[in-house]
């Protein structure tokens, strides 16, 4: 689905304050086991991407329940955040678990050759949720078929989780926290109806922030990254 489209309050952001230069022009590819994943993992970082003149393109693995409804929330909060494309990888209904190992890999490897990403983000080994850990896993395999910058992001999750997590990578989002809190906003499914408050998300960003000195911050760790 093309989504080229202007994404909402990102778009105000000065360009002084844009960062990610090195991948403007070029296409970041973001990895979701589920819609949502890249929202509450990345959706201030995909918004400065794309403020930065970078494809964003997202790919949401697999859709297992309330197919057309979750679909839909996706393809907006998408719009929202600024990325180019939004893929689905597997039919609906089709769960994660449901492949081999092998499969999904391949599902991964046709991916990164189409798109011919300058970065990859995915999910990390100290998500909690195991269809996250799996895309994890066979991102980092698939990854063996082109180079690119690979990063993983904070376990995501719709009710605040203690987790074992060690980043070595910040990203400032202090002007794009709230382009990632109306994307989180754009699941109902998953929040508004099931009395779920989404502001633990911004407390989230917020002390990531603190501990590099500034408002707001996501939090990454690194996979490989070429300085050049």
């Amino acid at each position: 689905m093309d989504l080229t489209k202007t994404h909402g309050a990102a778009a105000a952001a000065p360009a002084a304050r844009r960062p990610f230069h090195q991948y403007a022009g070029r296409t970041v590819l973001a990895l979701g086991a589920h819609p949502d994943d890249l929202e509450l993992g990345i959706g201030g970082t995909l918004a400065s991407l794309a403020l930065a003149g970078a494809k964003v393109v997202g790919a949401v693995v697999s859709v297992p329940n309330q197919h057309e409804t979750r679909r839909a929330e996706a393809q907006t909060a998408a719009e929202i955040v600024g990325m180019s494309e939004l893929r689905f990888l597997l039919d609906n209904g089709v769960r994660i678990e449901d492949l081999k190992a092998y499969e999904l890999v391949e599902l991964i490897e046709r991916l990164i050759r189409d798109s011919g990403p300058a970065l990859m983000l995915s999910h990390g080994t100290s998500d909690f949720h195991r269809d996250h850990v799996l895309v994890h896993n066979a991102c980092v395999e698939a990854s063996r078929v082109a180079f690119f910058d690979f990063f993983t992001y904070f376990p995501t999750m719709t009710r605040p989780v203690a987790v074992d997590f060690f980043p070595r990578v910040y990203v400032d989002i202090s002007h794009t926290i709230e382009t990632k809190m109306r994307a989180i906003d754009a699941y109902p499914s998953q929040f508004q109806r099931r009395e779920l408050e989404t502001e633990f998300c911004r407390a989230q960003a917020r002390e990531h922030g603190r501990r590099v000195g500034v408002q707001y911050a996501e939090a990454m760790q690194v996979v490989r990254m070429r300085l050049s």
